[in-house]
């Protein structure tokens, strides 16, 4: 589980400068396994296929963090077959 910190939306419409006030960043939270994991980015896949092949394995939903956002990395253990 990855908490980032990602820029608020843009704001839509037009408005004078000088009221301009900055809505600052929103916290983010984003859970699964982590494919790529460098200075650069951190890569998570919530969604796995094909596990029983490791070499037919597909991911989905994969989401692109960079490294500079991440706040904190919480480790998750996997569960196990039973």
């Amino acid at each position: 589980m990855i908490e980032w910190e990602d820029s608020a939306q843009p704001i839509p419409s037009w408005s004078y400068l000088a009221s301009f006030d900055a809505p600052g960043t929103i916290r983010c939270v984003s859970v699964g396994w982590m494919i790529r994991d460098d200075d650069q980015m951190k890569a998570l896949a919530p969604n796995m296929g094909a596990i029983d092949d490791e070499n037919s394995v597909q991911v989905s939903g994969v989401i692109q963090i960079p490294t500079r956002c991440v706040v904190h990395i919480t480790p998750i253990a996997e569960a196990t077959a039973s």
